[in-house]
């Protein structure tokens, strides 16, 4: 298994992509990607999403990082 861990920094905000992938020398078996918002004064995260589609938790980050916390008003809605 592989994790990878993305974090895009804001100025109140951080969020966190989780990526977990298991893959085998044809394909991939497992896929889960879990999107967290951290605060920054408390430390608090809350889990906002949890994806199985392939790829989707990098596409998050980088809709973050040129969107910033707007590319999230539709996750809450």
């Amino acid at each position: 298994m592989k994790t990878k861990t993305t974090v895009v920094r804001g100025l109140g905000i951080d969020v966190i992509v989780v990526e977990t992938m298991h893959t085998d020398a044809v394909s991939t078996l497992f896929y889960v990607a879990t999107i967290f918002v951290r605060e920054r004064m408390t430390g608090t995260e809350k889990l906002v999403r949890r994806t199985r589609i392939p790829g989707s938790g990098q596409e998050l980050a980088r809709a973050v990082q040129r969107m910033g916390v707007r590319a999230l008003d539709h996750l809450t809605a």
